[in-house]
């Protein structure tokens, strides 16, 4: 049975075998009010860096921590670096693809805007909705037991986007493009890139500057996917015959 895992931002050498971990207010408050765990039971706490610390919970009437008496190094990613470069999406899904991309397997998550992209963002906006889906791909992490949190961050521009996620293999999901497997998706790749467009999908235009880059235009199953669909069932897909789910 897997435990209560909570997600803390604090360096690793905060975290000793024998120690006492005060728990954030945010996590004491989950710990207590929300999960109704007793004291004594066991809890585990990670911050990102692959490594994971649990022992039993204690409370006191306004705090809670963590008596560490194990560490584990099991980071549940998969072997297939994966890059999803996603373009600008309502609010309400990004949130959902971001949630549901950790939970598949996704290593990094690059935000772009497109040319039907509805949601545009810049400055403080942008850094505030970063924030927000980090805190969001914290959660998803907690929950699906991955010690790393996929990184999350945006590109200027979608040519910007395309330049900057490096691959062994990079697919742009376009309807129109020819069915196909590239012969580069096989057991033993490494890392791969998908770009999925917005609600509308990415103009002629884009995709053309997209294979001038090494981009592969790629039909995903002849069905149409909708932009918040689209990235997770290229991971599924790519992870059945490259990555841990079963062959």
């Amino acid at each position: 049975m897997s435990l209560p895992r909570f997600f803390v931002d604090a360096p690793t050498d905060a975290f000793a075998s024998g120690a006492s971990f005060t728990l954030p207010a945010k996590a004491a408050h989950h710990a207590g009010r929300a999960l109704r765990l007793a004291a004594g039971e066991r809890v585990e706490i990670f911050n990102g860096s692959g490594f994971a610390w649990s022992g039993p919970i204690r409370f006191s009437a306004d705090a809670a921590w963590v008596e560490i008496d194990a560490v584990t190094e099991k980071a549940n990613e998969s072997p297939v670096f994966m890059t999803l470069v996603q373009s600008l999406v309502a609010p309400e899904k990004m949130e959902w693809i971001v949630e549901k991309a950790v939970e598949t397997g996704i290593s990094a998550i690059l935000l772009v805007p497109a040319e039907r992209s509805v949601t545009k963002l810049a400055g403080e906006r942008l850094a505030k909705r970063l924030s927000r889906l980090t805190d969001i791909a914290r959660s998803a992490a907690e929950q699906c037991g991955r010690n790393v949190v996929p990184t999350i961050s945006a590109a200027p521009t979608l040519k910007a986007g395309l330049a900057e996620a490096e691959a062994e293999v990079r697919l742009m999901l376009a309807p129109g493009a020819e069915a196909g497997i590239p012969a580069a998706i096989r057991p033993g790749l490494h890392s791969a890139a998908f770009a999925v467009g917005p609600e509308g999908g990415f103009t002629d235009a884009e995709i053309e500057l997209a294979k001038a880059s090494g981009w592969v235009p790629m039909l995903l199953g002849p069905r149409v996917l909708r932009t918040e669909t689209a990235g997770l069932a290229a991971a599924c897909w790519l992870e059945s015959i490259a990555g841990d789910f079963p062959r």
